[in-house]
């Protein structure tokens, strides 16, 4: 028997027992694996992924290699070889509004990339009847052996998807027709084959990484391709288009014994090959496949981020709790969170603690998720969460851990036994939701809800637009008196940057160019950001006083510094209060300066500049 490819390792699935469950997870594990190492995920090209609601599997990506987003969903089972299982993934591409392939699009699938929610759409495409359908370019496939001895990984795209509008495409402006697009012309002419390529390159090579193994062979046919005619009533048709041609690429791991899956295309109809190639390795692929990096993916290792290097106090991730009574808003604050995360190439692990047997909501996110179940955080968490950071750790190298509590849980409990967990992560903060709505009764009623706001170096006063000016002034003055050291700050749906409040994301960029002053929200007004370039030692002692006499409005600094009386280079982080100061592993980093977040009066403090010797 040949021997079996480490499958198990990726997605404990049979691929015998439920092909229609394991083809779609195990894609998902590949997928998901690839994002566990920052400095991996970046070199296999990914910059994005995220789950898309729905009753089918479905993700949307972004790469290095394109401006726009791709999502993927299962479609269907599909026949194969005995032994085998096999399937079908639908691959679309939805481009960025401003980008020059959406002018090859069909005239509908282009007016839509430049309607108000766009994007929001793109991240629910299988819930939207009809939308998938006007971006859909090509479809992976994929098969595994049912003895795991091999997979195959195929896509099958047109070279150029177009599409004739037989009637024309036009507007009614003065009682007149303005053809977009003469009838008998060419709707849509959309480079497929060019655009899929990339993905499927990326997902190759994440395969391959995750094996431990580049494929074993190569395999491209092309077919004659048909264009789509489209009538005025809707209905659609195919030609055949001499000029056209689909193409199915097939990478091959491990030993696929006899028959192998996906010789025939699915997009077309079975007929005379055009062309056909095969490779039983890099040197003797065609010039077009033979530097992809699917054949040295297995190479690479493991290894920290340079942001992280950069910009960490010391080797252990940040840690965040995120807190408030039932009802808050957690969940869709934490959502924000991870895609603001996503968005820039970094992985966080959430680990969430639910009261009952089953946590509903790590099935809704779409990161690697510990649950911690049976027990709330005030009793029990304690010894789970050290087991459960523990396991991430040992696994993963994640950018930050966030904690998501029951809404039942006391967070003090949780600090007063940091000794215990705090060798695995650095402690970041702790940020509480208020439900406006109901914060005043509950804060009256419950003594627990008063201890989350207790806890908190960050109050999040969430639906604010539920409330009106009034209960909202009533509200902060009544959490100032029970925490008058945590800055506040309202939002509607938990949508609030996270830049501003849990991340200065000091880059070296030139004040006034920074990414958190992008995109705000009307719930960050007040809020300001500064950029210190540093260009000579500090003085320790001077800092160390300037730190703690920081006033309230100055509740986030990060950046690096050097000293007058130590050599290296060292990185500062402040948070509501508490600091901290640690010597990087490396000395030659150039950047010296110092990014601080505030509301309210801008002003730094003349200590605090003086001690950095900088300029007002």
């Amino acid at each position: 028997m040949p021997a079996a490819l480490p499958l198990e390792e990726i997605a404990h699935l049979d691929p015998a027992s439920d092909p229609g469950v394991a083809l779609p997870g195990f894609l998902r594990a590949i997928l998901m694996r690839a994002h566990f190492v920052p400095a991996v995920r970046h070199a296999l090209g990914w910059r994005g992924l995220s789950l898309t609601p729905g009753a089918a599997e479905a993700w949307t990506a972004k790469i290095a290699a394109a401006p726009g987003v791709f999502g993927v969903f299962f479609q269907e089972t599909e026949e194969a070889p005995a032994g085998w299982t096999a399937g079908r993934f639908g691959l679309c591409y939805f481009p960025d509004p401003e980008e020059e392939r959406v002018e090859a699009l069909a005239v509908r699938a282009a007016a839509e990339t430049q309607r108000e929610g766009y994007r929001d759409r793109v991240r629910r495409f299988t819930t939207e009847a009809g939308f998938a359908d006007l971006f859909g370019i090509a479809v992976i496939r994929l098969a595994l052996r049912c003895d795991r001895a091999a997979a195959t990984l195929a896509l099958e795209a047109p070279e150029r998807l177009r599409a004739i509008a037989a009637a024309g495409v036009g507007v009614e402006a003065g009682g007149e027709v303005r053809w977009l697009v003469a009838p008998g012309g060419v709707d849509a002419d959309f480079p497929a084959w060019e655009t899929a390529l990339p993905l499927f390159e990326a997902l190759a090579a994440s395969l391959a990484f995750q094996l431990g193994r580049p494929p074993a062979r190569l395999r491209e046919s092309r077919h004659p391709a048909c264009e789509i005619v489209a009538s005025g009533e809707g209905e659609a048709s195919r030609r055949p288009a001499p000029d056209l041609r689909t193409r199915l690429l097939r990478l091959t791991f491990g030993d696929p014994g006899g028959a192998v899956p996906f010789e025939k295309p699915a997009l077309v109809e079975p007929g005379p090959v055009w062309a056909a190639l095969e490779a039983g390795g890099q040197e003797g692929a065609p010039a077009e496949y033979r530097e992809r990096l699917w054949w040295r993916a297995h190479g690479l290792t493991p290894g920290r981020s340079l942001e992280k290097r950069l910009l960490g106090v010391d080797e252990r991730p940040p840690f965040i709790i995120l807190t408030g009574f039932l009802g808050a808003g957690k969940t869709s604050f934490l959502r924000h969170f991870l895609e603001y995360q996503s968005q820039r190439h970094r992985f966080v692990a959430v680990i969430q603690n639910e009261i009952g047997e089953v946590g509903l909501d790590g099935k809704l996110l779409d990161y690697e998720v510990t649950e911690i179940d049976e027990g709330c955080v005030c009793c029990t968490l304690s010894g789970n969460l050290k087991r459960a950071l523990h396991g991430i750790l040992a696994r993963f190298s994640p950018d930050c851990v966030i904690l998501e509590t029951s809404g039942l849980a006391n967070p003090l409990h949780l600090l007063e036994e940091e000794p215990d967990w705090g060798a695995l992560v650095r402690y970041d903060c702790t940020v509480t939701l208020v439900d406006a709505v109901h914060a005043a009764r509950l804060l009256a009623e419950e003594p627990l809800a008063v201890d989350q706001v207790r806890a908190a170096d960050i109050l999040v006063v969430n639906k604010r637009d539920l409330v009106d000016d009034a209960g909202l002034e009533a509200l902060e003055r009544l959490l100032a008196g029970i925490n008058p050291s945590a800055p506040r700050f309202t939002a509607v749906q938990g949508d609030l940057n996270p830049a501003w409040i849990l991340d200065a994301e000091p880059a070296g960029r030139p004040s006034g160019a920074r990414a958190p002053a992008a995109g705000l929200t009307h719930a960050a007004s007040g809020l300001w950001s500064r950029t210190l370039h540093l260009t000579a030692p500090c003085e320790r002692e001077a800092l160390l006083a300037a730190l703690a006499g920081l006033p309230d409005r100055i509740f986030r600094a990060k950046g690096l510094i050097s000293f007058r009386d130590a050599p290296g280079v060292f990185a500062l982080q402040y948070v509501c209060g508490r600091y901290e100061i640690a010597a990087l592993p490396r000395a030659d980093v150039p950047e010296r300066f110092l990014t601080i977040i505030g509301k309210g009066p801008a002003e730094l403090p003349g200590a605090l500049l003086q001690a950095l010797n900088a300029a007002a």
